[in-house]
């Protein structure tokens, strides 16, 4: 009998943060649904799931994680295993007689989940095709976030595979109710039934006010001690790149709101990486004009209260674009760089699925700085941001951000439709 609550789940780190980011959330909302499901995790960066969850120990090739109710299985992708033994670092075959750690290699396989199109490791792809392993099987295909048309065509798309008894399906996120939808976690699934809005807005959001603990005995971590000051707060994260028409844009925004309140201040939060650089460099360029607090890289759940607590989001690449789409704050994307300036393609899509929640004068804004801002052949343009935060902050275009989000939250948990899916299967 196939046991439907064991599923593995594969994540082949491209992106830094990216790809674990969204595989851990994935987990974190089945097991949200479903704590008596059995997740393994095989990632091949196990350094950048740390940075998001600290528990995970770098040096350990399987391990258990305990979250919440549930506990998960967390496999080294580069594991070497020979006769379904695990090499140890001397070279020596680990048996199962010393070791409880090899089950994982024979539970019965019958679900696995394959991250943007990452493939398998060796260890399990010859495992799978042996001659002489006859499970059914069915790989489902978790592809990238996008808001191109093909999402919705290639939803639950059956692909072929080598064997006849190891099956594939194309499982695509996306912004519409032909696509399985957006991952939605616990907080995000709280609903605010007075204001029928989404649960995560700033203005909407129960834990708006509520201060971050470190994990150094519960004070405020570092860098978040200005939350709860009256500023207008502005959360950056994005690409290594030239930040001069944003740092601009965001100053002409700050003396603009002044005319009318004289006390008016514009607080940037930093997310750490690569973009906190050039940022900083552009804005002392700029003669240091608004205040800046640089953030630690913050674990997963505390970046997603952290974004709820702003009034402006620039966000990047996956992950982070989702989470800012559903909090229905303003805000603006940059898409991962790709050749010939493809991601404009990406970025036009998305900007295709939100005009109608916009008037156009409003939106007008919107969608000049997102393509001025991803179009990395021109100098991007600081005037349509400037206006869009105006906008933002005297309340015109919230109403715009906000619908889109209601109806990202309509089309439901991407993590329930595919328990629901799974249920389904004859296998």
């Amino acid at each position: 009998m196939i046991d439907k609550n064991k599923i593995m789940i594969l994540c082949k780190v491209v992106d830094n943060f990216g790809d674990i980011g969204v595989v851990y959330r994935l987990a974190r909302a089945l097991s949200d649904l479903r704590p008596e499901l059995e997740l393994s995790l095989v990632v091949s960066n196990l350094e950048s799931f740390h940075k998001m969850a600290s528990q995970i120990d770098p040096t350990k090739k399987i391990q258990n994680f305990r979250y919440k109710n549930a506990t998960w299985k967390i496999i080294d992708w580069n594991l070497e295993v020979e006769n379904g033994n695990l090499k140890t670092e001397s070279g020596k075959l680990e048996t199962e007689n010393d070791t409880d750690k090899l089950s994982t290699f024979h539970f019965p396989l019958s679900i696995i989940l394959e991250c943007f199109q990452c493939g398998r490791p060796d260890w399990l792809e010859e495992q799978l095709f042996s001659p002489e392993f006859m499970r059914s099987v069915q790989i489902i295909q978790i592809d990238y976030l996008t808001a191109e048309e093909y999402a919705d065509e290639f939803h639950l798309l059956k692909s072929g595979t080598r064997k006849a008894n190891i099956k594939k399906i194309f499982f695509m996120p996306g912004f519409t109710e032909k696509t399985a939808g957006l991952i939605i976690n616990e907080q995000l699934a709280v609903s605010n039934e007075q204001s029928g809005a989404p649960a995560s807005p700033s203005r909407f959001s129960p834990f708006r006010f509520r201060s971050i603990p470190s994990q150094d005995e519960g004070t405020p971590a570092a860098g978040l001690q200005s939350l709860a000051h009256p500023a207008f707060k502005i959360f950056f994260f994005a690409y290594e790149d030239d930040c001069s028409a944003v740092v601009k844009g965001i100053a002409e925004f700050q003396s603009k709101m002044r005319e009318s309140h004289a006390d008016f201040t514009v607080v940037v939060y930093l997310a750490e990486g690569k973009s906190s650089a050039p940022f900083e460099e552009s804005w002392k360029n700029f003669n240091s004009p608004f205040k800046i607090e640089k953030i630690p890289f913050l674990q997963q759940e505390e970046f997603d209260y952290f974004i709820t607590t702003m009034d402006f989001l620039f966000v990047r690449g996956e992950d982070s674009l989702a989470r800012a789409a559903l909090t229905g704050l303003p805000f603006a994307w940059q898409a991962y760089k790709q050749d010939e300036n493809y991601q404009l393609v990406k970025v036009n899509a998305l900007l295709d699925r939100m005009n109608e929640y916009f008037e156009p004068k409003i939106f007008e804004p919107i969608q000049s700085f997102w393509k001025s801002y991803n179009d990395y052949e021109n100098t991007t343009k600081s005037a349509p941001l400037t206006q869009m935060l105006l906008d933002s902050a005297n309340q015109k275009n919230t109403k715009g951000f906000c619908n889109f989000a209601q109806k990202l939250h309509a089309n439901g948990n991407l993590a329930e439709h595919l328990l629901n899916f799974i249920d389904a299967l004859a296998l």
